[in-house]
């Protein structure tokens, strides 16, 4: 065979080979923006492995927007005795100080042992004034090697005080003082859960942030030291939990559309909420056990596209804010189709049985002439449905209707928690504060509901 025909079928193989591999590597011909979002569905050790694939994806990792580090698995050796821990933080922080871009959404899971010498306060100050970061949350786990470590953060002054950053989220950690939250009017969204200081802390930091919108806090405090005091104009939102004994809760949030308690070492005489939408006669002390309670005062102008952010958070994390037997509060106008609408849905995506839920119906839905439709008013008949209102699944074991006025959709909406088997055991019907002719139309009202055929043979409705 001549030299000159093997360097020409050489050649062509080679050629051959070429071709089959850029073929193979097709992905790295897409356009960078869906490269990132392929990205944005890795981890983020699988983010930086990319940069070993080609050159094309060498630097494409350090745009990414959003990063997701649980250091929990980065530990011990599966077949080594050795503790990679020093080396993870170490990892970390050469990924934020390679990353060439802003960050979107940064989420940090770690073990105590694993962050010495400030290196959590490095991370913050390195994602919040060099970063730009917009929504930033800090987990400090429970070790392997101290379990029950709390890590203390020592902060600067204005550490969270950063234009860009919008939402902060921390988890066991120790405040020393409140210094870190100095001037903090860029937050909007606030949860500090399992969270050490004293009161006058915490009180401090809430002060130092009035443009939250939403506020969890989990509370524990060393000692008792006066109320824990959370003022706040723009306030849509507060989860409250506190496994310490605190001298009382004092709430002036007057915007403020949901409250969820989880868990108060706080007697209700103690507890002051100064909110003219908030007026519920059931509450988290009602019961006589402690149960988690939401009082939500539903509002939605029918001219308004976007629901509220208080219902938004509640839809956003059904799990965290709707528990097992827990009791609800909800004021709404049963005439104003997205309230109805928003009230379905929470109900709806409730994960099991509810110990009690009181409707208080706004003053609003007073009996109407045949074919009347004011302004707000919807002029779908929700009841003409054929599905169960809210679905076939939702449980409640006792029902309160307040403010009672015997209307078409009060009573619809009565009757169908009846004859579907929503409601299991009491039905308890408060009237509205009406004339005698209307207080007789509300008793037929209550009569004709008596005679419904029940979901539940042993359900009682009663008025009182």
């Amino acid at each position: 065979m001549e030299i000159s025909s093997l360097s020409s079928s050489d050649t062509r193989g080679k050629d051959d080979l070429v071709d089959a591999v850029n073929t193979d590597d097709r992905i790295s011909t897409l356009s960078k923006d869906l490269l990132l979002k392929i990205l944005s569905s890795l981890s983020t050790k699988e983010v930086v492995r990319t940069s070993v694939l080609s050159k094309r994806w060498g630097d494409v990792w350090k745009e990414t927007s959003e990063i997701f580090m649980d250091m929990r698995y980065i530990t011990i050796s599966r077949y080594l005795s050795i503790d990679f821990s020093p080396y993870a933080a170490g990892w970390l922080t050469k990924v934020i100080n390679d990353h060439s871009g802003n960050f979107e959404r940064f989420t940090i899971y770690h073990f105590a042992h694993q962050c010495v010498d400030g290196m959590v306060e490095a991370w913050i100050r390195s994602l919040i004034h060099v970063k730009h970061v917009k929504h930033l949350t800090l987990i400090n786990c429970f070790g392997p090697f101290v379990p029950n470590s709390i890590l203390t953060l020592d902060l600067p002054p204005k550490s969270f005080s950063h234009p860009n950053l919008k939402s902060l989220h921390l988890g066991r950690y120790t405040l020393k003082d409140p210094h870190g939250f100095d001037n903090c009017w860029n937050l909007k969204k606030l949860k500090l859960i399992a969270v050490f200081a004293e009161i006058e802390v915490f009180n401090v930091v809430l002060m130092s942030c009035p443009s939250l919108e939403v506020l969890v806090v989990d509370l524990h405090c060393h000692k008792q030291s006066g109320p824990l005091k959370i003022e706040n104009r723009n306030l849509k939102f507060l989860c409250l939990s506190c496994c310490s004994q605190i001298d009382g809760i004092e709430v002036a949030t007057p915007s403020l559309e949901i409250l969820t308690v989880k868990s108060l070492s706080c007697e209700i005489e103690k507890f002051v909420i100064a909110n003219p939408n908030l007026q519920f006669n059931r509450n988290y002390w009602a019961t006589g056990q402690l149960y988690p309670h939401t009082s939500y005062y539903i509002s939605c102008p029918p001219d308004q596209d976007k629901t509220s952010i208080g219902h938004e958070v509640m839809m956003s994390e059904p799990s965290e804010y709707m528990k097992f037997y827990a009791s609800m509060s909800v004021s709404i106008d049963l005439t104003n189709t997205k309230e109805v609408d928003m009230l379905k849905e929470v109900l709806a995506a409730w994960p099991d049985e509810m110990q009690e839920l009181e409707i208080l119906f706004k003053n609003s839905n007073v009996p109407r002439k045949e074919g009347e439709t004011p302004m707000g008013r919807t002029k779908r008949k929700f009841w003409e449905e054929t599905k169960p209102f809210p679905n076939g699944h939702f449980r409640v074991h006792t029902v309160w209707l307040f403010n009672f006025s015997g209307s078409k959709e009060e009573f619809a909406l009565a009757s169908r928690l009846i004859t579907q088997g929503t409601v299991v055991m009491t039905m308890k019907i408060q009237p509205a504060s009406i004339s005698l002719s209307n207080k007789l139309e509300i008793e037929a009202a209550v009569t004709k509901l008596k005679e419904l055929p029940k979901g539940h043979t042993e359900l009682s409705i009663v008025m009182f």
